[in-house]
């Protein structure tokens, strides 16, 4: 199981980049935090930015698929996209998860 944490411009990106990637079964579910505070350097300015974070639950084979189409339909020009790699699992949660993904 991977965990793939992604910034986006605010809460309805998150639920319709989520949305869609689980429609793909790309993903076998996401997770939208809304409301959150980013603060980054962008073209040699500090920007302080309201943002939200989409998390996507998926397997590794999947992983460069859902970068790519992240990457497509996301706003932003460079998106913040990290594979975060899961070290345990509930068995019964990652047959559920498999069962979910093509």
């Amino acid at each position: 199981m991977i965990l793939v944490y992604i910034t986006t411009s605010n809460e309805d990106e998150s639920i319709a980049i989520g949305k869609k990637l689980v429609e793909e079964r790309l993903c076998a579910c996401s997770n939208v935090i809304g409301n959150v505070k980013s603060i980054y350097w962008w073209e040699n300015e500090i920007e302080n930015d309201d943002e939200s974070i989409l998390l996507l639950k998926t397997i590794e084979k999947n992983l460069d698929k859902v970068i790519s189409r992240v990457k497509e339909i996301h706003s932003y020009e460079n998106p913040a996209i990290f594979a975060i790699p899961i070290l345990k699992v509930s068995d019964r949660y990652l047959e559920w998860l498999n069962n979910q993904i093509d």
